[in-house]
């Protein structure tokens, strides 16, 4: 297993203990990035987070993905997703997602257009009634 692959596995079950804190209805709140509500179908929060990317919207990202970011990680971030996306031939309107992984509230998917082994891999979060992208370093 490659470490950038690794690592994007490993970072999120560190953030499990953030994802508990966010169990209660407020918390899950102050949990995402806009402070807004969970988005209620995992596809709908890939779909937004994919478009996000594509035109480095910020606000738009923000609406499906946990936590808080600087702008310059924000753009960093976005700009890898992006890069991962045109390697892997995702756009916004052509993915398919395939859960690979469970642990807890973290759900670990394959996202990908064509061919399931070029696939960029996403991390979401159980939060109250939906979910939210785990979205950072190395995204």
């Amino acid at each position: 297993m490659n470490k950038k692959r690794f690592s994007k596995i490993i970072a999120p079950l560190l953030l499990l203990p953030l994802a508990f804190a966010a169990a209660g209805c407020s918390a899950d709140r102050k949990q995402a990035c806009d402070g807004g509500k969970p988005v209620s179908d995992p596809q709908e929060a890939v779909r937004v987070l994919l478009e996000a990317a594509e035109t480095t919207d910020h606000d738009k990202a923000c609406s499906a993905i946990m936590g808080k970011l600087d702008e310059e990680v924000m753009n960093t971030q976005l700009a890898a997703l992006k890069n991962d996306m045109d390697s892997a031939a995702v756009t916004p309107s052509n993915f398919t997602m395939v859960e690979f992984e469970r642990g807890g509230p973290a759900h670990f998917y394959h996202v990908y257009a064509d061919q399931p082994d070029k696939s960029v891999d996403l991390t979401l979060m159980e939060v109250g009634k939906g979910s939210r992208i785990v979205f950072g370093d190395n995204y």
